[in-house]
């Protein structure tokens, strides 16, 4: 009787399992990704072992152990993952004027990454841009080390911020490097308090990529006329603090 419904209980339970996991991701705003339906296959095969070490005849207690200790260290290194991708997703979010997502750039990606650009937008044969934007791996780090708590400004930090602000106004719509970096630049203060900064700490920021970095862009992503204090891109005519 035991061998006739044992296999479609582990079954029902592992189903249930996986569908409870899925609800949670849908209602958190995860994603599913290939790290987490490992975990979740990972999560029914640990069920199936645990049953039979327990109640079968296969008694495999270093397997179960191993599998236990895999199965958590993925299951938190996906949480943790998903975690971020969602704190940046509502600072992209609130300066998109919509709702997006941002996707951080995995290792095996990072291993094999050759491109220059730290941050890239699809844009359809129609003009439209995507729902998401990928991050690369380094420039996610950084924001979530500036979300943390560490608001220093360093070039790393805002390198990070004027990224996901930049990639931003791109989820807007804009498609002209110059316009999107100077619409981002201007947006890094936004970003910084979404990611738990005050206003002062975004504007210091904003002032150190201003003075450092922005000189140092391609010619494509700056025009010096158009992108100043009261000139034609200035989103904030009339207050004296820029960008």
């Amino acid at each position: 009787m035991e061998s006739t419904y044992a296999r479609p209980a582990i079954a029902i339970a592992a189903a249930a399992i996986v569908s409870w996991m899925a609800y949670e991701a849908l209602f958190q705003g995860f994603h599913l990704s290939i790290r987490l339906v490992l975990w979740l296959v990972g999560v029914a095969t640990l069920g199936w072992l645990a049953y039979e070490h327990f109640f079968g005849d296969d008694y495999r207690p270093r397997t179960l152990v191993a599998l236990t200790v895999v199965v958590g260290a993925v299951g938190v290194l996906e949480y943790r993952a998903q975690s971020a991708e969602l704190t940046l997703g509502r600072a992209a979010t609130y300066v998109a004027k919509r709702p997006v997502g941002v996707r951080c750039q995995g290792l095996l990606g990072h291993m094999v990454d050759i491109g220059q650009e730290l941050g890239s937008v699809y844009f359809s044969a129609e003009g439209d841009p995507a729902d998401v934007t990928h991050i690369k791996r380094d420039a996610c780090a950084w924001a979530m080390d500036y979300a943390r708590g560490n608001h220093h400004v360093t070039r790393d930090h805002a390198v990070a911020i004027e990224v996901i602000a930049h990639e931003s106004i791109h989820l807007r719509g804009w498609t002209s490097e110059s316009l999107t970096e100077c619409y981002g630049m201007q947006n890094m203060v936004e970003v910084a308090t979404k990611l738990g900064a005050t206003p002062t700490e975004g504007q210091r920021l904003a002032d150190f990529y201003y003075r450092m970095l922005y000189p140092l862009m391609p010619d494509d992503y700056r025009n010096d006329a158009e992108c100043a204090n009261e000139a034609k891109w200035d989103i904030h005519k009339g207050d004296p603090v820029w960008p």
